[in-house]
């Protein structure tokens, strides 16, 4: 029986000592949440901001509708000018073509110059426009990605000179009358 004795008290000790450990263990956590200084443990951080320094929460409330964030600053926008027009093709009138051994070559008249006639090859330069082929009919001038065709014989030169023919007609039928 002694020994039954000395059983039970062996458990009870080590359940009594399990409870104090327990216990134990239970108040060092608490001490070690709970600050140092004495201070109390607070769940809210704006609790520990002077009621002085919250003026403008105050003020302006955070959640009020009016409230806004400060405008973005804006940036002064370069304004940019379009470009200008591209220059307008040259006044050429085409007086003749000469074909030779595939090289052509015309005989033009620019405006700006007067009655001079100017001859003209494939790569020579019209008052800025490059004369890019000449064929037996036609003279084509580019500028940049541009071209202008001119015609030899075009009817808009025909209806010029037939106001004058009209003229001189009617100018050689008077006298004789």
């Amino acid at each position: 029986m002694k020994r039954r004795r000395d059983g039970r008290r062996r458990s009870v000790s080590r359940r009594v000592s399990i409870a104090l450990v327990l216990c134990l263990c239970a108040s060092l956590a608490r001490a070690a949440e709970s600050p140092a200084n004495g201070d109390v443990a607070v769940s809210n951080p704006v609790e520990l901001q002077p009621l002085p320094e919250l003026a403008v929460t105050r003020d302006k409330p955070l959640f009020s509708p009016t409230r806004r964030p400060p405008p973005k600053p804006v940036a002064p926008v370069a304004r940019q000018e379009p470009p200008p027009p591209p220059p307008p093709p040259p006044s050429v009138v085409v007086l003749g073509i000469i074909s030779e051994n595939g090289d052509g070559r015309a005989a033009i008249r620019a405006g700006g110059n007067g009655d001079k006639v100017t001859r003209v090859r494939a790569g020579d330069d019209v008052r800025g426009w490059k004369v890019e082929r000449i064929e037996p009919r036609r003279l084509v001038l580019t500028q940049g990605e541009r071209s202008v065709d001119f015609a030899l014989f075009t009817g808009a030169a025909k209806a010029a000179k037939t106001p004058e023919r009209r003229v001189r007609q009617t100018k050689a039928a008077s006298p004789s009358d």
